[in-house]
């Protein structure tokens, strides 16, 4: 138990460090990217890059191994992203390379977009809905987050008709719920436990009485 406590532990540290690390390389990147009006740009080259990374176990691999030679990612690089990309983010994938942190591609694009989307003040609002939302509907939402927040909100809203009403707003880690599906899950499980509670009760009485 305390040797899977401690490597839990240091995972965790890791996870920590490399998402610091990828924040500094993003900062880096964005400034330039900023000082040459290609910010917007390389935000979606970044994205398209993290889901090639995801989508291509071989690719992933690669950039993660410490094995494979910094010479053979350079060609994989290459290969896979030279003349498809800005030279910008070419130039950043290289430099990453060069200091042995290809595998942090996916944390620099999620960090990088955080940043963007900061010094733009905006928003990033994910909604589950049980049916698809009217532009009113979406429009008043909108400004109940803007006027609570003073920030400009990007939503994406998914459908999800397990909801069966209302909806599921998430800003960062924050997540309000009004669905109608978590309305009867929590009477449901309040239910059960007051039923498990009487059961018990009418177990002690009658151990008490015998």
């Amino acid at each position: 138990m305390a040797e899977k406590f401690e490597t839990e532990s240091r995972a965790g540290e890791e996870g920590t460090a490399a998402v610091r690390i990828a924040r500094v390389y993003a900062e880096a990147l964005l400034d330039v990217a900023e000082e040459r009006n290609e910010s917007a740009e390389v935000a979606e080259e970044l994205d398209a890059l993290s889901t090639a990374v995801k989508d291509s176990p071989e690719i992933a691999r690669a950039f993660a191994s410490p094995v494979v030679k910094r010479s053979a990612k350079e060609k994989l690089i290459e290969d896979a992203f030279k003349g498809k990309i800005s030279d910008l983010t070419f130039n950043f994938l290289r430099v990453l390379n060069s200091k042995d942190r290809l595998e942090l591609v996916r944390q620099v694009a999620r960090a990088y977009r955080d940043l963007l989307d900061q010094r733009a003040k905006r928003l990033r609002v994910k909604v589950r809905a049980a049916v698809a939302l009217s532009e009113s509907q979406t429009e008043q939402l909108r400004q109940l987050i803007a006027k609570a927040t003073g920030l400009d909100p990007v939503i994406s809203v998914s459908i999800d008709p397990e909801l069966l009403g209302g909806m599921i707003v998430q800003i960062g880690d924050q997540v309000f719920d009004s669905s109608v599906r978590t309305r009867i899950d929590t009477i449901r499980n309040q239910l059960l436990a007051r039923s498990s509670y009487e059961v018990q009760t009418g177990r002690d009485r009658f151990s008490s009485s015998a």
